[in-house]
């Protein structure tokens, strides 16, 4: 980072904020891609030069170029005297200039490429330039990849890399479906042996990327052992799917995309797609379910995330092409083939690839990925649509070839993470796609081919099938645009976007115009620009506009569904749009049993936007959606009936309705519960209302019909949880449930002590009935506290005792606020954290500096400042105690000023800064107190010394930091106690640590620094100019607040007496538990019984005395007394001690008659004396026990003597 420092500070006179408004480097002030470097950001990477072999910095003023590294092996290393940050002047005599400098250094290598090889770099302060020879490969042809012999060469490069021994298969072997799609001989020998071995994976993301390249070698080849493989990996497709399509790791959590991750599941469509056409046994259930679900979204949208609707905007990552690529194998074994609406799906995805890659490189965990996959979908449409092909293709070849590497590899240049040949090696399928050499690019079927028939309408009605359409929508007279001509300089994403959201309102006509386009995301931005509002490339809204009714009622009544859908879609955004006229159409479209299920979603949703008078007189034709077949219309549904759904004059008909969904229910796209309008209806309602309602979510609860294990054997139990929770959540909110829910939570999990816990700790409880209301608290002292404490006592011990430092002093990640929480909510509230030390407005020495010129940092450099800086002269010492602020040494430099300290845009704040509002005013957030002093530089240097109250026995203390704790918040801080760093924090407040409290915990070693009756606290924090966690600044906007303050909290009682009680609480895992442990039957295996200690101690005196560990075995027959024996492995003690009273020395094991109890673990280990040769020994359980272990798995045995 100095380097480059450095160099801007030489450069620009010390100035680093002045060049936005001096300089203007593009000709264009609109470039072609979205991630076109921008002309005033201080640095930016452009990490590969292509083959050349080295990185270019590109740095101010627009653009000076430095080598930020020299790739080992290069041609750029082979020229010897290229180095890191040296500067460049010119390339082969070029400075960048006017163009996107990427685009312009792709040209230079080209043209080098295409005629001697030689780039001769210019380096400031050297006499002679640098030569770099790089291999000739002449120009690309009009007609390129095909018919190209600098595309045939870069093609044989990368397959001669990836067929080396030792190169990347790429991920799940992505890099052989590139082997595959060269067509050439040498190539398949490779693929060949690879699909031969290649293991069975069980991730989704491995199964669907080298299941693909799989197939299609058993396709070209007919190996037997390569379809005996295939089988392998469906199988395990199958044992991973669940709800018609898959996570990435295979797993069934809910915690993302509501269950799956179709980045990873919608290659494995493909590959089961292929795996079909091979011969493999697929069932129909797995294959045709996961083709229909996919199926759904072509057309419609971007293939989202996870099991959602489609997504809006030009922002795919890949997965538009990727779901091309599916109904292009599900066209290739369909019988129907190019006559088929799969060929017609196909299409429309791949089509997508033009309008979005103007939005290049964008994407969840970096766009890369994205990259793959939209090339490769462009050339399926080489022969349908020529002329965007070409556009596309010869628009993007400067990334095409700055991705590629000197030693025929490819990257994904700008892709963040994916920019490595572990993904890079399918990058050049971009030059092989149109070879059609593949079964999905178009090959013909092989004699190894089974065709399979696919249904012919898989989903919806006739009138969805028009939404797979490669041509515009027809207007009154049937004419349709011609789209073929378009470019993406004037048509794709970025430029339409810029056209149709600028100063000047387009016209009615060209509204009409763009919401009879092809593409559905372009349709959809028409919407809602008829609405008045401008929708953004991930479907961002702002203000643009008037609304214009005439225009949107025309688009509602139009003959053909793609455009009522975007209205119908687009006006959910506007609720005050919707009028009794609309709402009728709405009625219109969900009553039409010819009118698209995409429609219906819509219409439907529109309909529950309307009053319960409108709606309650439509009960016989809503409710049969709860029960539709799509599950899309199940969820709109139950959007349409919320507004009745507690109505007096039918909740006894949609309220059971409702409960019989949910009942059935395993999707969380469908609903979780009772949604929040539904349960704010109910709580609205009158007690006959919330009565039924409690009822229905009884039965709902107790008769819940979810499956824990997908048909594919796969464990859902996680899935099944996560809903059966959502019911007992609903019922809670429900006036009058927690009582219900007490009761019959306990009986279908008799094992816990309070199920759902979470729902009456939070609970107002003096909403609770006279049951639960005498239940609740003895539930919390007797048992919720022994079993928290038993399970946390080690934490407990660190936290008390003062053993664990952290930034964030408390909260959810605290094990002794976590017993706090449960002894306030048994109005215990003398244990909760109170003010010690009130310092928020104290008056402390400051001194506020810019660092030194070599040290300072654009602002857009960094997310927060926090950094080491060197100090002003004499100041090296502040911190310390016997530091003076304002002697000779430093010339009076500190002032006094009394906290907090502030700063925003060069003044003082009146108001909160950073993420902070009005109400942050404490005890949680202070960002919103009053600023007295101002915060003048970037570094600001606290220092006071303060006189503290006595300290109190069996409490703890804790500093925090006043500076906002939001997500985002905060600039990074060091605090030092008596000169001692008590913490430095480096950066904001991350994710996850919003709300938290941040500071520092009063450690044991600080603890007589307070003891001492004074301190002196210094702190170094610095301003930041932004409030992003992970976004560096886009424009300078200095902020900063800060103010701290200390305070005590009481320890609540955690003893050891406790830790024993909890021994009778908590049900513990043991070898008989074990033993019914079955993946293959998880009904089995959740009915296993733990043990449970009724606290009666059965005596053995066998066993009384002290004992040591010797050795582990596997059983008994192993031991032989007379024979040498090693020692055991990390055993879970040395020596024990077994007292009269079934207690041990330590209060974390406790033992009764054979069965010792280890309370760290909650584990019950068998104890089996034995004399051998005289001597008695005992044989313990190790344990170990746990579902992970497979099945017939048996703990060790520890083998004790007697001491």
């Amino acid at each position: 980072m100095n380097r480059v420092i450095l160099f801007i500070l030489v450069a620009l006179a010390a100035q680093p904020f002045t060049w936005a408004a001096e300089t203007t480097f593009y000709k264009n002030p609109n470039g072609l891609f979205s991630t076109r470097p921008g002309e005033t950001k201080s640095l930016q990477n452009i990490k590969r030069f292509g083959p050349v072999g080295m990185g270019i910095d590109l740095l101010q003023p627009a653009f000076v170029m430095q080598i930020s590294h020299i790739e080992e092996g290069s041609p750029a290393a082979a020229a010897g005297k290229l180095k890191q940050d040296q500067i460049i002047e010119s390339i082969n005599g070029q400075k960048l200039a006017d163009i996107d400098p990427r685009i312009q250094l792709g040209k230079i290598l080209a043209a080098a490429e295409a005629t001697d090889g030689l780039l001769k770099f210019a380096i400031k302060g050297e006499t002679e330039s640098v030569t770099v020879k790089v291999p000739v490969l002449g120009g690309y042809s009009k007609t390129w990849p095909l018919n190209c012999p600098k595309s045939d060469k870069i093609v044989r490069g990368a397959a001669d890399y990836l067929s080396q021994p030792k190169s990347t298969e790429g991920l799940g072997g992505i890099g052989m479906l590139f082997l595959l799609s060269t067509g050439e001989e040498k190539d398949l020998d490779v693929v060949r042996n690879w699909a031969r071995n290649a293991p069975a994976h069980r991730y989704p993301w491995y199964i669907g990327y080298g299941g693909i390249p799989l197939t299609e070698c058993y396709l070209r080849t007919g190996d037997p052992q390569i379809l005996a493989n295939i089988q392998k990996w469906v199988d395990n497709a199958a044992k991973s799917q669940h709800n018609d399509a898959w996570a990435g790791r295979g797993s069934a959590l809910t915690s993302y995309g509501n269950g799956h991750l179709n980045a990873a599941g919608t290659h494995v469509v493909t590959f089961l797609m292929l795996a079909k056409e091979c011969g493999a046994e697929v069932s129909d259930r797995l294959l045709l379910r996961s083709l229909r679900h996919f199926f759904r979204y072509a057309g419609r949208g971007n293939n989202p995330y996870g099991d959602n609707h489609p997504e809006v905007g030009f922002v795919d990552n890949g997965k538009n092409g990727k779901l091309a690529f599916a109904m292009a194998a599900a066209a290739a074994l369909t019988p129907d083939g190019e006559n088929s609406l799969y060929a017609r799906a196909r299409d429309v995805c791949a089509i997508q690839s033009f309008y979005t890659t103007t939005f290049m490189l964008h994407g969840h965990t970096g766009g890369g990925i994205g990259e793959i996959w939209r090339s490769a979908a462009m050339g399926l449409l080489h022969d349908k649509k020529p002329k965007q092909y070409r556009e596309f293709m010869d628009n993007r070849q400067w990334h095409y070839d700055l991705s590629r590497r000197f030693d025929g590899s490819f990257g994904i240049l700008g892709g963040a993470g994916y920019d490595k040949e572990l993904w890079g090696v399918a990058y050049p399928l971009s030059y092989t796609i149109p070879r059609k050499t593949l079964r999905i690019t178009g090959a013909p079927p092989t004699r190894f081919s089974k065709p399979y028939q696919l249904p012919k309408q898989l989903w919806g009605t006739k009138a969805d099938n028009l939404f797979l359409s490669l041509e515009a929508v027809p207007d009154k007279q049937g004419k349709k645009q011609d789209l073929s001509g378009e470019t993406l300089a004037k048509d794709s994403s970025l430029a339409f976007i810029r056209r149709f959201h600028g100063t000047e309102q387009p016209s009615d006509d060209e509204i009409r115009r763009y919401i009879r386009h092809q593409e559905h995301n372009i349709r959809n931005i028409a919407a809602f620009k008829a609405l008045g509002i401008n929708s953004g490339y991930i479907g961002w809204k702002a203000p643009g506009g008037k609304m214009r009714k005439d225009l949107v009622m025309e688009f509602l009544k139009h003959h053909d569904p793609r455009v009522r859908r975007v209205m119908f879609g687009a006006i959910l955004n506007k609720p005050n749009a919707i009028d009794a006229e609309v709402f009728e159409l709405a009625v219109k479209a969900v009553k039409d049993p010819a009118e698209s299920w995409w429609v219906k979603d819509a219409a439907l949703q529109v309909i529950g936007r309307g009053s319960a008078d409108q709606i309650v007189s439509l009960l016989n034709l809503l409710l049969p959606y709860l029960k539709h077949e799509e599950d899309w219309l199940k969820n709109a549904a139950l959007t349409a009936l919320t507004p009745v759904a507690a109505d007096e004059r039918c909740y006894k008909r949609v309220l059971p309705a409702i409960g019989n969904l949910i009942r059935k229910n395993q999707r969380v796209s469908v609903t979780r519960g009772l949604a929040g309008g539904i349960r704010s209806k109910i709580k609205a309602a009158g007690p006959a209302v919330q009565k039924l309602a409690a009822e229905t979510l009884e039965e709902t609860f107790t008769g819940y019909a979810g499956s824990k294990t997908a048909p594919g054997g796969l464990d859902t139990t996680s899935t099944f949880e996560f809903h059966l929770e959502a019911i007992a959540g609903s019922l809670a909110d429900v006036p009058g449930g927690l009582d219900v829910l007490y009761e019959i939570a306990r009986q279908r999990k008799p094992n816990e002590i309070l199920p759902y816990k979470d729902f009456f700790l939070n609970a107002d409880s003096s909403q609770f009935g006279p049951k639960l209301k005498k239940a609740i608290q003895p539930i919390i002292m007797d048992e919720l506290i022994p079993e928290f404490v038993g399970r946390n006592r080690a934490k407990l011990h660190q936290f008390s005792a003062g053993e664990i430092q952290s930034g964030y002093a408390g909260g959810s990640r605290d094990a002794v606020d976590g017993l706090v929480a449960l002894y306030d909510r048994a109005d215990h509230k003398e244990y909760d954290w109170k003010m010690f030390m009130d310092l928020r407005n104290a008056k402390w020495a400051y001194y506020s500096f810019d660092p030194i010129p070599s040290e300072q940092v654009p602002f857009d450099q960094l997310i927060t400042r926090y950094r080491k800086v060197s100090l002003p002269k004499g100041m090296d010492k502040w911190f310390e105690t016997g530091f003076k602020g304002n002697d000779a040494n430093n010339h009076g430099a500190f002032k006094w000023g009394k906290s907090p300290f502030g700063h925003y845009m060069g003044k003082m704040p009146t108001g909160p800064v950073h993420k902070c509002g009005a109400s942050c005013t404490g005890p949680g957030c202070y960002g919103a107190t009053k600023i007295n002093s101002f915060w003048e530089k970037e570094v600001l240097l606290l220092r006071q010394h303060f006189k503290v109250p006595p300290i109190k026995p069996r409490h703890r203390y804790r500093l925090r930091v006043n500076d906002g704790n939001h997500v985002g918040s905060g600039g990074g801080h060091i605090i030092y106690i008596n000169g001692k760093p008590l913490i430095e924090a480096k950066t904001c407040n991350g994710r996850g640590a919003g709300g938290l409290p941040k500071g520092a915990y009063f450690t044991r070693e600080f603890m007589d620094d307070l003891r001492g009756g004074n301190v002196c606290i210094a702190v170094m924090t610095f301003l930041r100019y932004n409030a992003k966690y992970k976004v560096k600044p886009s424009s300078a906007v200095p902020q900063g607040k800060f103010s701290l303050h200390i305070e005590e909290q009481k320890l609540p009682p955690m003893g050891d007496d406790l830790v024993l009680k909890s021994a009778t609480l908590v049900p513990m895992l043991s070898s008989q538990w074990q033993a019914k442990q079955d993946p293959n039957d998880r009904e089995q295996s959740a009915l296993a019984v733990k043990f449970r200690w009724d606290g009666q101690f059965i005596a053995n005196p066998e066993i009384l005395g002290n004992w040591k560990v010797i050795t582990e075995v596997g059983e008994i027959a192993e031991f032989d007394p007379a024979k040498k024996v090693g020692r055991a492995r990390n055993p879970l003690f040395s020596t024990i001690m077994f007292k009269e009273d079934g207690r041990t020395k330590e209060p974390t094991w406790l033992w009764s008659a054979d069965t010792l109890m280890d309370l760290n673990k909650y584990q019950a280990l068998k104890i089996i004396p034995k004399t051998l040769a005289g001597n008695l020994y005992l044989f313990i359980e190790s344990g170990g026990f746990g579902t992970r272990n497979k099945s017939g798995w048996k703990s060790k045995l520890l083998v004790l003597a007697k001491e």
